[in-house]
């Protein structure tokens, strides 16, 4: 008998910001049930495990002041 497939792992997503900003996001994506951890600039935000969401390659892999970089 196989055992049946384990669902994927939750996705995380690095962010880089300023710490002022990425605490307001945390505080955001915490209150939706987001596992958060910031240190100074950069931050880890974790998907909850049964929301897989969008595909990943739907996300922007950057979002800067001067614009948007995909993929």
């Amino acid at each position: 008998m196989s055992e049946p497939p384990q669902p994927p792992a939750p996705r995380s997503y690095l962010l880089l910001g300023p710490p002022d900003i990425l605490h307001d996001l945390l505080n955001d994506f915490g209150e939706d049930g987001w596992a958060c951890s910031a240190d100074r600039w950069q931050a880890v935000i974790t998907r909850p495990a049964g929301d897989q969401g969008p595909d990943p390659g739907a996300w922007p892999a950057e979002v800067t002041l001067q614009g948007i970089r995909t993929g």
